[in-house]
């Protein structure tokens, strides 16, 4: 016990000596000591930060006034807005007035609304200009837009994003720094108007082709693959990950020439392909998420012994080299079935065809006037019936608009100008 005592003793007196030979350093560490213990929160917020930026690849051409839809949404919104199923609701205008007769639509502005540079809206700066239509701007917050006929799907189209001048909109996004390579975009820098430095800088990178945007992928110039014809390579990395997209509002189809193939044929070739390959299907030209969509229309489910009933001996099947694989699908399909088929392809529209594979784009609202509508150039297929000219003219006004478009895709279906295949499926590639 003694000999502990002792060995306290000293150590007490050795502290001793040193604090009172070194009490002054002591004293001034701990003093140190609890200034930064309680100014380190208020230090940390002195660092500098930086926002992240996610870089994006976008394939495709584009000048300033064509950019790609969402990357417009990503900056501004329209006067209107359209729901999943295509539904119109309020945009920049908070309500809007058809007049009886239909051709004269009085949009108001909501006053909540500013620009992105804190400006106030007025009706004159969205500068619409329609060909045929004559569009007056009488108060600051009100758009009059006067129609030679009525003209129903507007609504849904002036969903289109507005800008002020240049790319200046109403969104969470500004566009900060443009980079052209003559008139073409080559770089989009999109800040937050948010001051939350966690909200991240989006730069949109733009390549001609497909594999030039991979390529950057691969190089590590951007993080992300929007819309893209995914490769096995890159989707086997361990450090990506790989989503699918079904765009609803693009279907890939065969277009049929209707000067060349009379209705039972066409209906004999749509049945003899077999879509069950296809899991993202597509049923007619109405997307079945659509509110005008009707389901009880000819499916034209594989059916060998109603396509050897009219089918042709022979046929050339035409299609882009995008639609080799889905061509030769085809044309294996149509072989069993007994038809000799004559495979092309093609790298522009071609003027003349028998069965043409392609991609079709649709609007928002289910008016299908330029596809379909016998005076229409835009009418791929030549397709011409009194009964659909009339049912297309009719859904353009306000009456019966369901009732109408639901009998126009019965009787479309009937008639077989297309055979519907499947919506566009791209992939968005994620570098984790």
């Amino acid at each position: 016990m003694s000999e502990l005592f002792r060995h306290l003793r000293f150590y007490v007196r050795l502290l001793w000596a040193f604090f009172g030979k070194y009490y002054a350093m002591v004293l001034l560490g701990l003093v140190s000591g609890i200034i930064s213990f309680v100014s380190f929160p208020y230090l940390v917020k002195l660092i500098p930060k930086f926002r992240p930026t996610i870089k994006i690849a976008v394939v495709g051409r584009y000048t300033a006034s064509d950019i790609p839809i969402n990357i417009q949404q990503q900056i501004s919104f329209g006067l209107t807005s359209v729901s999943n199923s295509g539904l119109v609701g309020p945009g920049l205008a908070s309500d809007w007035v058809v007049s009886e007769d239909g051709r004269v639509y009085t949009f108001n502005l909501n006053p909540n609304y500013t620009w992105q540079d804190g400006s106030k809206i007025k009706s004159r700066d969205l500068g619409f200009k329609f060909k045929d239509v004559n569009v007056e701007y009488p108060k600051d917050n009100q758009v009059v837009i006067k129609l030679k006929d009525p003209f129903a799907p507007l609504p849904a189209a002036l969903s289109q994003p507005v800008f002020k001048s240049g790319l200046l909109g109403l969104g969470k996004y500004k566009a900060f720094r443009i980079k052209k390579n003559g008139q073409y975009i080559e770089e989009l820098l999109l800040v937050p108007i948010e001051k939350e430095i966690s909200i991240p800088k989006i730069q949109y990178r733009f390549y001609a082709s497909d594999s030039l945007a991979q390529m950057a992928f691969k190089l590590g110039l951007v993080d992300i693959l929007e819309n893209t014809l995914v490769t096995d390579e890159i989707a086997q990395w361990p450090n990506v990950q790989t989503s699918a997209v079904v765009h609803k509002d693009r279907y890939v189809a065969v277009f049929f020439n209707n000067l060349k193939l009379d209705k039972p044929t066409r209906q004999a070739l749509a049945y003899g392909i077999d879509k069950s390959r296809w899991k993202n299907r597509a049923l007619g030209p109405i997307s079945e998420d659509s509110w005008a969509f009707n389901p009880d229309i000819k499916y034209y489910e594989f059916d060998l012994a109603k396509a050897r009933s009219k089918k042709p001996n022979e046929i050339t099947l035409t299609t882009f080299p995008a639609f080799e694989k889905i061509a030769l699908e085809i044309k294996s399909d149509w072989e069993k079935v007994g038809i000799k088929v004559n495979l092309e392809t093609v790298n522009s529209m071609p003027e003349n065809f028998e069965a043409l594979i392609l991609a079709q784009a649709t609007a928002v609202d289910p008016d299908q006037y330029s596809l379909w509508h016998s005076t229409q150039s835009t009418n791929l297929t030549h397709y011409n019936s009194p009964r659909i000219d009339k049912l297309l003219e009719d859904g353009r006004s306000f009456k019966n608009r369901l009732e109408i478009y639901h009998d126009m895709q019965k009787y479309l279906l009937e008639d077989a100008p297309v055979a519907f295949l499947f919506y566009q499926l791209t992939y968005t590639i994620v570098r984790r």
